[in-house]
């Protein structure tokens, strides 16, 4: 036996070392440590694709001559990168900040353990950063918080590389693309679901252990877990039907229609049906809470995501009449859209207006008022985007009511049973997870 094949015997037996004290100490980890294949690598220090767990056995061997917990934690990190599902990400990531945020979040979780087995000198270095961010962002620290709030600072890619360092434990080429091992994957496997399940059993388990229920581990499985409703689909439940001039693909048979043209030139045997009919929006409201606790970045934000789905073609009728409404304690702006462009100006335009108090019955007499003078007859719904935070009106209205609250960490306020509701977190209206397929 060589040189090298005796440290990749080594290093193996490390490797399996730390997956027992991981399994020991926490069990909750069973299925993470289980879907993770070690195998050595000679290009990779220490990094996963989600089902294998790569490793350079001369880099593993010096990690733990130097410290020998350094394995145990730099595990444990790669597989809360997993469970946090850091890996699937878009196209427009900024990658820096990204590998910052995501290694941030992870060592803050691990950290907060204080498990002697998993103690390395590093943490030293990390405490200043770690400190700043527990000011400047609520618990807990996730990786989408995090990469907002780097964002936001403008720091030069070449500091973030540096700060990096101290909260570094393996590479994250594989979640780019930018590296590729030898082995092809397999197109069978939906590795997302995979890990949304672990995870969600991860949760459930933690939070049966009464020392587990309010870590910050756990409070970040709750975020990433929560349930998320469309809101797609809540947009389209204010359609009216209407008929659209398009080529209606059920009915239209285009084999007498071809046969036609190709036999007698240009006299087709079926005409293409002009007409078809589909449920588009046409008369809307959107009200925006305005108050002083609502902040611009999340209105904006709310905003042009509801442009990007009505603006599609199957969404919007041709002709429109949409308000886009500005309210805090009184009517603060009333902006009339009546077609895709018209709404893309205004977004382009759009200054918040009012930071009062809050209290959402001006709207609805608003409203009232509009349906009155004739300028909305056919309106569907209306829906208002807040913080639920306000006094609502004590009748339903003629039309159906939906609430979108955007909350982050306090109770949902109670909503009237007249009326439907959505739940978006901040960080779901920030990072753009909205579901607009």
């Amino acid at each position: 036996m060589d040189r090298n094949e005796r440290a990749a015997e080594l290093a193996g037996e490390v490797i399996a070392l730390a997956q027992s004290t991981l399994m020991v100490h926490l069990r909750f980890l069973d299925r993470a440590l289980a879907c993770l294949k070690p195998v050595s690598h000679e290009q990779l220090w220490f990094a996963s694709d989600g089902l294998h767990l790569y490793y350079e056995p001369w880099y593993v061997l010096g990690k733990y001559k130097w410290e020998q917990n350094a394995i145990n934690r730099a595990m444990l990190h790669t597989l809360l990168h997993c469970v946090f599902r850091h890996s699937f990400i878009g196209k427009e990531i900024h990658q820096p900040r990204w590998d910052l945020a995501c290694d941030i979040a992870v060592e803050s979780a691990i950290s907060a353990m204080k498990e002697p087995f998993l103690a390395v000198r590093r943490t030293e270095q990390q405490t200043g950063l770690l400190a700043l961010l527990s000011q400047e962002l609520p618990v807990p620290l996730t990786a989408e918080r995090v990469y907002r709030w780097l964002g936001e600072q403008e720091i030069p890619e070449e500091e973030l590389i540096s700060q990096r360092e101290p909260f570094f434990a393996d590479q994250h080429d594989l979640w780019y693309g930018t590296f590729s091992t030898s082995g092809k994957p397999d197109t069978d496997i939906d590795l997302k679901k995979i890990w949304e399940d672990i995870s969600q059993r991860m949760q459930v388990e933690m939070e049966t252990m009464a020392k587990d229920d309010d870590s910050p581990l756990v409070q970040s499985l709750r975020q990433m877990n929560r349930k998320k409703q469309s809101y797609t689909q809540f947009l389209r439940r204010f359609g009216v039907y209407g008929e659209v001039m398009r080529v209606s693909e059920d009915e239209f048979d285009y084999t007498y229609y071809t046969y036609g043209l190709s036999t007698y030139g240009n006299l087709p045997l079926v005409e293409p049906l002009e007409y078809r009919e589909q449920k588009r929006l046409r008369e809307f409201v959107i009200a925006i809470d305005t108050s002083g606790s609502v902040k611009g970045d999340v209105v904006q934000s709310f905003v042009q995501h509801t442009y990007d789905i009505l603006s599609r073609q199957e969404n919007l009728f041709t002709k429109v009449e949409i308000h886009i409404i500005q309210c805090d304690d009184r009517i603060r702006e009333d902006a009339r859209i009546t077609c895709a462009e018209e709404f893309r100006q205004y977004l382009d335009t759009m200054e918040i207006k009012g930071l009062g108090q809050t209290d959402f019955r001006p709207v609805f007499r608003y409203v009232d008022e509009l349906r009155q003078k004739g300028e909305l007859t056919q309106l569907k719904g209306l829906i208002y985007f807040t913080d639920g935070q306000g006094t609502f009106p004590a009748a339903k209205p003629p039309y159906e009511t939906a609430f979108i609250l955007h909350h982050d960490g306090w109770d949902t306020p109670p909503i009237p049973q007249w009326a439907m509701q959505l739940t978006l977190t901040e960080d779901e209206i920030l990072d753009q997870r909205f579901d607009c397929e």
